[in-house]
């Protein structure tokens, strides 16, 4: 009788150690879950950080914001951060833009994103003279 209630409270410290691991488990799969979550959001505004040093540019600009547009473009890609694609009726690089643009001209600049989220694309086309006329 007394190796069976022995043989009792072990099954019993067995099961009540399996409920614990099990209960660990668990908590351990929620936190997984939460930090995974905020993993995402910070990604996210990660890329809204990146795509912001970008999408300030969209719209009519004058020919010397289109030049620190092109120094943004610059640091960038030169750190190996990202590629973007240069197009429009002003270059196709960054250092071809440069020199073609003016200080008095103003540009059109349109600011297309990838399937990735980041921007991955900045089309640049002459608007027209800025005698008399201000940017947007």
């Amino acid at each position: 009788m007394e190796n069976a209630s022995k043989a009792l409270i072990i099954a019993g410290a067995i099961l009540i150690s399996i409920l614990l691991i099990s209960v660990g488990v668990m908590v351990m799969n929620s936190a997984d879950s939460v930090v995974g979550t905020a993993g995402d959001q910070m990604d996210q505004a990660a890329i809204e950080s990146f795509n912001a040093r970008f999408t300030q540019y969209a719209g009519t600009q004058r020919g010397s914001t289109i030049k620190s547009l092109m120094n943004t473009v610059n640091s960038v890609t030169a750190g190996g951060e990202h590629t973007i694609e240069i197009a429009g009726d002003v270059g196709t690089s960054p250092s071809a833009v440069q020199s073609s643009v003016k200080n008095s001209t103003i540009y059109k600049v349109q600011v297309d994103v990838g399937t990735d989220g980041l921007v991955n694309k900045i089309t640049i086309t002459k608007n027209g003279s800025a005698s008399g006329s201000t940017p947007e």
